[in-house]
């Protein structure tokens, strides 16, 4: 076996190994796809250092949505009600069909205050602000993993945000 003494620096020979490597290695087991994008998306929540908020699942009434056999002839809608909560504040957010195929997110925040609300995705972050009672919307983002982070305009208290789900 061939010694590589530690202070000497690489020879092309040496890239030449190691590129072959690299080919081997990327053949018999690639990286997933996506795997990059969720490991950063990850990080960055990790970073928000925010505190994060408990998922409680909330049961929906038998007769709350409508089916394609109601009386009206609509087609059925698909609605996820799903409520968040920490000590400090609980968010019930609602998931829908948004305008242009993406999904709607309509949420309202208790105690009712005004939120800076951002939505963490693999791609990027978008944002919005609730109104004095705790109401806000994201009327079409698309489907995948997110994470919501509330800050309180006033600036009290500490950030939280959801676990991550899927839209």
């Amino acid at each position: 076996m061939t010694e590589y003494p530690e202070n000497e620096p690489m020879t092309s020979s040496d890239h030449a190994v190691l590129a072959d490597l690299a080919r081997l290695v990327s053949a018999a087991d690639p990286v997933p796809d996506g795997l990059v994008e969720r490991s950063l998306f990850a990080l960055t929540l990790e970073g928000l250092h925010a505190e994060l908020m408990e998922l409680r699942r909330v049961e929906t009434p038998a007769l709350a949505l409508r089916g394609e056999s109601d009386w009206t002839g609509t087609a059925s809608v698909e609605t996820r009600t799903i409520t968040f909560s920490t000590d400090s504040v609980t968010v019930l957010i609602s998931l829908s069909a948004g305008p242009g195929g993406g999904v709607r997110i309509d949420g309202w925040s208790a105690p009712a205050t005004t939120f800076v609300v951002e939505l963490y995705r693999p791609d990027g972050c978008v944002g919005t602000r609730s109104d004095a009672d705790g109401r806000f919307s994201l009327p079409d983002v698309a489907p995948g993993p997110a994470s919501l982070v509330l800050r309180r305009l006033d600036g009290e208290g500490h950030a939280v945000s959801t676990p991550v789900i899927d839209l």
